[in-house]
């Protein structure tokens, strides 16, 4: 089995004309997370990354969103079916919120929610969807009509990417909750690198737009926080024991948000990152800051106050739902859980805007 893990790792690049050899040797990958793998291996984050960077640069945000979109459509879709087996309280308010989760792509993929709203039209809302009967019936018609707007090859994708380490159900739910953070960290990065070539530039329009982009799709992330709270906490704890090596922590999505905004901190240490070795956000803000007229200066730090803003209380929604979940356990990755999460979410993603910038 070693053997096989070993040439499965060190595979051959695919030979020109094979598009389906470069998706099979990256999903092998995942099939031995197990074997030493870590939090990529266990999310698919190479694969995604990999269907990202075949899009036009003009076509990647919609491509971006309609793989975020994709994974809330099968997350509503597991969830409903396990609704129709075995009713229980707790699985209807999971799919309630996967269905809000739905609802609101319009703001956390708008390439791809705005448009399913304006042929869907508006979701119901949960609350006057009385009845499994009603409940099962709305969302068997907004699964239906989102995934005719799915192609294939992403509907492949997200199938190929649900490899549970458990037998339990909710390890679903968490695998999907966890590949749209990833989509959506992956989209806030590329908005701080559009926003710094603009700045840059003294495009402050351009970069405005870039960082208001991230800013109102890091506010509609409370939807996907709702869904992560059904988790309960001894279904967790299971996770958890199969899973270790394996932490959001880890992300490199993640880390590159905070890396390209801001130089690291004494209270935000970070490891150098591939692809962000040029100035950030902040540096340049602060760079340009003299050159621009007044009000380019105000409105750029609003904008950048609210993206701030956003991460943040993110960041506190983390704290508080590991706190739910897991209390004051250990969390994945040596971490020390709750506690280090509550340390983190106190860092700003800009700290010199805290401290008082020349805009300020």
């Amino acid at each position: 089995m070693r053997d096989l893990h070993g040439a499965v790792q060190s595979a051959a690049p695919a030979e020109e004309g094979d598009p389906g050899a470069p998706l099979l040797a990256g999903w092998l990958r995942l099939t031995f997370d197990q074997e030493g793998g870590d939090y990529h291996t266990y999310v698919g984050t190479h694969l995604y990354d990999a269907m990202r960077e075949q899009a036009q640069e003009d076509k990647g945000d919609v491509l971006s969103d309609t793989i975020m979109a994709a994974l809330a459509v099968d997350l509503l879709s597991i969830e409903a079916a396990a609704l129709a087996v075995e009713p229980s309280r707790g699985q209807r308010t999971r799919v309630r919120t996967a269905y809000q989760l739905l609802g609101s792509m319009d703001a956390l993929a708008p390439s791809w929610g705005l448009e399913f709203k304006g042929e869907a039209g508006p979701l119901a809302p949960p609350n006057d969807l009385v009845g499994d009967e009603a409940l099962a019936a709305a969302v068997s018609q907004a699964v239906s009509a989102a995934a005719d707007r799915i192609p294939w090859p992403v509907r492949r994708l997200v199938e190929n990417t649900m490899l549970p380490v458990t037998r339990l159900h909710d390890e679903q739910m968490f695998i999907r909750s966890i590949q749209v953070f990833e989509g959506l960290y992956v989209h806030v990065g590329r908005c701080l690198e559009r926003a710094i070539s603009a700045l840059g530039s003294g495009d402050t329009e351009g970069g405005c737009a870039e960082l208001t982009d991230a800013a109102e799709r890091l506010e509609a992330v409370p939807a996907l926080f709702r869904v992560l709270t059904t988790m309960p906490r001894e279904a967790f704890a299971v996770i958890r024991d199969n899973t270790h090596g394996r932490s959001a922590v880890q992300s490199t999505s993640y880390r590159r948000v905070e890396a390209l905004s801001a130089p690291p901190t004494p209270g935000n240490p970070q490891s150098p990152l591939p692809g962000t070795e040029g100035e950030t956000l902040q540096e340049v803000f602060e760079r340009q800051t003299p050159w621009l007229p007044r009000r380019d200066v105000v409105r750029f730090e609003d904008t950048m106050r609210r993206l701030d803003a956003g991460w943040h209380k993110s960041k506190r929604t983390h704290w508080g739902i590991t706190l739910k979940v897991i209390g004051s356990v250990p969390g994945t990755g040596g971490t020390s859980g709750a506690d280090y999460l509550k340390q983190t979410a106190e860092v700003p993603l800009f700290p010199g805007l805290a401290a008082g910038t020349p805009g300020a």
